[in-house]
């Protein structure tokens, strides 16, 4: 189970009860605690460890603990896929744990020990004799781990898992950042280590930070641009090579747990984790549950154009082909969108962008609790890296002069009903022609609305966001290199894991966050994605014989919350109760466009549900405004009393 950790470094800290204040806000319950003391006047560490929802007690003993290993004393939340190989390298027994793997791995490689590990971490490494602090986080972000940088309260530096707990701090405070959340709100949000609470950041995947009396040090260690150039002679050794990785990295998920279950959609994904872990589980004597969240009784079977919203029977399809898969579906019936939201914020300290989709998610987690199954296991950076589609390759093709080769995979393209000739023409020519010229004659672009979002209009003209979402949406996909480059930096699942740990006991492990498949992923030639003339023609080929052919030939995509109409419909009292309660709130009418909310609510559409522009209004803005209108009233200190 993932473990929260807290700590607090510098001279004349104080009292521990701020690491107390801290730990109380890291889990449903609290914690174990373990504190070290490094001498009066040279600098005071006080670390904190809790187990997500375990029984609270007090700190019993105050007194500094035995110094372990050299004057070394380490916290982690760790579940590390390199045990083995580590034990060797640093002449430990097998049996080591992971915090004396750690710490021995500090000390013979220092900042460079991130480098030889693989699997989710986030660690706090306090060196006495150096008088350096040391966070690191994974590369692909699976554990949290948030920090204050500004040095009041006597030059006090804190950490911990989650922002809240930073928040606790009294020097820190519970400031909303108003500029990020409008940015969220309207998806023009630039990457930063900026969380939405001032003065409080969050360490970003494949990053290390480094505190010494001198000053502190952030770098980046990894990224999917590291990767070196993999290249085979033969187009099938690429495919081998994918499903060895695959299998490994689900494989190194399956460890430490007696009952695993898996998300299974119906795209290919979530179908090639499930299909593996069942192929490895079936071996073992053990089955996998695989759930499925599904629309609601009442939808109308229709979604988004190019999407289909129930993927029940197509998910069943991947799970008949394994006597060892329990199939359940699950869908959003009786469920309260806001309560719903409000439970995510409080566990992760930020809202929900898509509050419809939470609710099956908490369905989901609500069954794998249920059941007494402790692994949940996700495929949520896909896109990126197994299954990415690969027509922004066909820029690169334009670039390269590739004239010959770019015509040969558009026909095929096309044939396969991947692609229109204009849709290929846009992805060929886009890096190359300016935003605004392509505006001119691209359809999607001179359609562009941005009534998704429900950020006020006053603030979205102060920051510019309509401008800066169009260059989001249109203008970043400059090759297929830097594409995946952006859906890496824009992923970072840290604080949901947690959430899941806190909230169901449930730890989430994804497979396609491996570090071995992104630097396979990142370091094959992109042609190798449109293979035969079909996007996404990796997975395809390697999950042959694994998946049954109708999944493997879709060209559509799922669509979760399809039956959002209905779920919202339902709940009109309830979601216009909460937006009289929040409009109360000073910061939510000032990021909020609250008037239009109610509208929208007033004017409930009866058809068109499937219409792009229907759902980006009643759907996608309406549930994202209220969704953020809770977070923000709750820590609006000018909130009026419920009771007034």
């Amino acid at each position: 189970m993932m473990q929260a950790i807290a700590g607090i470094c510098g001279p004349a800290v104080g009292t521990d009860r701020h690491c107390e204040k801290m730990l109380a806000c890291l889990t449903v319950s609290t914690p174990r605690l373990c504190m070290q003391e490094f001498g009066q006047g040279s600098g005071v560490a006080i670390f904190g460890s809790a187990t997500y929802g375990q029984p609270a007690q007090a700190l019993a003993d105050p007194r500094p603990a035995p110094v372990p290993a050299g004057n070394c004393l380490l916290l982690a939340d760790s579940r590390l896929d390199n045990r083995t190989e580590l034990s060797g390298q640093l002449d430990l027994s097998p049996g080591s744990t992971d915090e004396q793997l750690l710490i021995a791995a500090w000390q013979q490689w220092g900042p460079a020990m991130a480098d030889h590990l693989l699997g989710g971490f986030a660690l706090a490494c306090w060196d006495a004799r150096q008088k350096t602090l040391f966070l690191a986080r994974d590369h692909a972000g699976e554990r949290p781990l948030h920090f204050a940088r500004r040095l009041t309260n006597n030059g006090a530096f804190a950490f911990a898992s989650m922002p809240l707990a930073l928040c606790a701090l009294p020097w820190i405070g519970r400031s909303i950042d108003i500029r990020r959340m409008a940015f969220l709100l309207s998806l023009a949000e630039a990457q930063t280590s900026q969380t939405f609470f001032r003065g409080v950041e969050g360490l970003r995947p494949g990053h290390w930070l480094k505190l010494t009396p001198e000053g502190m040090e952030i770098r980046r260690y990894w990224h999917p641009s590291d990767a070196r150039p993999i290249r085979y002679r033969r187009d099938q050794d690429y495919v081998e090579d994918l499903r060895e990785r695959l299998d490994r990295a689900v494989g190194d998920r399956l460890e430490s747990s007696t009952g695993i279950a898996s998300e299974l959609s119906g795209g290919l994904d979530s179908s090639s984790v499930t299909v593996t872990a069942a192929r490895l589980l079936a071996g073992l004597g053990q089955r996998v549950t695989a759930f499925t969240g599904v629309p609601v009784a009442g939808y109308d079977g229709r979604a988004l154009p190019g999407r289909f919203g129930d993927e029940g029977n197509i998910a069943a399809a991947a799970a008949a082909l394994y006597p060892n898969i329990d199939h359940v579906r699950l869908d959003a019936a009786g469920r309260d969108l806001v309560q719903a939201s409000l439970r995510y914020s409080r566990l992760t300290g930020e809202p929900t962008l898509n509050p419809t989709n939470q609710l099956w998610l908490d369905a989901i987690l609500d069954g794998v609790h249920s059941r007494g199954l402790r692994v949940l296991l996700q495929a949520g950076d896909g896109n990126a890296t197994i299954s990415y589609g690969g027509l922004a390759g066909l820029g690169d093709l334009f670039r390269r002069g590739r004239w010959f080769t770019l015509l040969r995979q558009t026909r095929q393209l096309r044939a396969g009903g991947d692609i229109s000739w204009r849709a290929a023409a846009a992805w060929a020519t886009g890096p190359i022609i300016p935003l605004r010229l392509r505006r001119l004659f691209q359809p999607e672009m001179k359609a562009f609305s941005f009534n998704f979002s429900p950020v006020h209009p006053d603030r979205a003209a102060e920051y510019g966001l309509q401008e800066r979402v169009f260059e989001a949406f249109y203008g970043s996909d400059a090759s297929s290199e830097s594409a995946r480059h952006q859906m890496y930096e824009s992923v970072d699942p840290g604080v949901t894991n947690a959430a899941a740990a806190a909230g169901w006991q449930v730890e989430l492990r994804d497979p396609t966050h491996d570090k071995r498949i992104y630097e396979f992923c990142f370091g094959i030639p992109a042609e190798q994605y449109l293979v035969g003339g079909q996007a996404r023609s990796l997975i395809r080929r390697a999950m042959q014989g694994r998946l049954p052919e109708s999944t493997l030939r879709r060209t559509d995509r799922g669509l979760q919350a399809a039956d959002w109409y209905l779920v919202m419909g339902g709940q009109r009292e309830q979601i216009a109760a909460e937006l009289w309660r929040t409009e109360r709130s000073p910061l939510v009418r000032h990021l909020i466009d609250t008037p239009r909310l109610r509208a929208l609510l007033d004017n409930w559409p009866q058809t068109g549900h499937d219409k792009p522009e229907v759902n980006s209004q009643w759907h996608l803005a309406l549930s994202r405004g209220i969704s953020a209108a809770s977070f923000l009233a709750e820590h609006d200190p000018d909130m009026p009393s419920e009771n007034v």
